[in-house]
């Protein structure tokens, strides 16, 4: 029997039993470059370009990051098609930029103009997703969580849902990180155990052949136990959003000054990507002319 392909899309989205191919993806691209090559943005100024990439562009991808794991060719290639866009007015342009997309990609009040990367965006989108995806998609998925374990709080109320050794249950860290894979043996109690294990109506009770479970019982009796089922939380906001987990992925940077001089309500998009670009020295000024060797009369 040959194998064959499920031609099958829905809501524009491709259905699929196996890992998203670079093939897959090319409808994705295909909209970005037609939806660029649809406006004559040869008369957009700077400014115009952005609000259309933020509000337009951006968006068309945005719906295949909060489904799919992309693959890295795909975003890189989402990435170039945005930088040529704004700065070029195209989508397939070899130019270069004004300003390194890296810079562009940050926060405005990091000095970057608030774009959002694609790849950075599809990271923090698959993080909602839980264990019941499908197998290849959760394999990817985990390569987030060193970390997730970093930005997540987990509140022990039954004790059911969470490893007693290897969640990050015991204020922010593992039974098994704290003291090492020799305390289960010493405990006596399995690895699979659960944390409801050690908790006797609504008591903490922990076994204490070692000093390391003395310790652990001893400050465990701080953490207040309810009613109800076991929580996770994330530590910023309380509930999980992308925006979050999105600046918390990407690298941080010292908050200029200036950003609230450029962006500001009811501010000219016009006037402040010009502004903009002359606090980032994205400008073709004379010594950036002398130092690229061009000739002046």
């Amino acid at each position: 029997i040959s194998e064959g392909f499920l031609l099958v899309r829905y809501l524009g989205l491709p259905l699929l039993a196996s890992r998203l191919s670079h093939m897959d993806c090319k409808v994705l691209i295909y909209k970005l470059m037609r939806r660029t090559s649809s406006w004559v943005s040869n008369v957009l100024s700077f400014g115009g370009r952005l609000q259309l990439l933020a509000s337009v562009l951006f968006s068309i991808q945005v719906f295949w990051c909060t489904a799919f794991i992309l693959p890295v060719s795909i975003t890189k290639e989402c990435n170039r098609i945005l930088r040529n866009f704004l700065w070029h007015g195209v989508g397939n342009s070899k130019k270069s930029g004004k300003v390194a997309w890296s810079k562009v990609c940050r926060p405005k009040d990091e000095g970057g103009l608030g774009i959002k990367d694609c790849r950075a965006w599809n990271k923090a989108a698959i993080m909602k997703f839980g264990s019941q995806t499908t197998s290849w998609s959760w394999r990817n998925i985990l390569l987030s969580r060193n970390f997730l374990v970093h930005n997540v709080l987990y509140e022990v109320v039954d004790g059911s849902s969470f490893s007693l050794w290897f969640d990050p249950w015991f204020f922010g860290e593992s039974i098994a990180d704290l003291c090492g894979c020799r305390v289960i043996q010493d405990s006596g109690m399995p690895s699979n155990a659960k944390v409801s294990n050690i908790i006797s109506v609504g008591q903490w009770d922990l076994p204490l052949p070692s000093g390391d479970l003395i310790d652990i019982s001893y400050v465990s009796s701080r953490i207040p136990l309810a009613a109800g089922s076991d929580k996770i939380h994330w530590l910023k906001e309380g509930s999980f959003t992308i925006n979050e987990a999105w600046m918390t992925i990407i690298p941080q940077s010292m908050k200029v000054e200036w950003s609230k001089v450029v962006w500001f309500p009811r501010c000219t998009p016009k006037h402040s990507f010009c502004v903009w670009l002359a606090f980032s020295n994205g400008h073709r000024t004379l010594d950036k002319l002398f130092r690229w060797g061009v000739a002046l009369d």
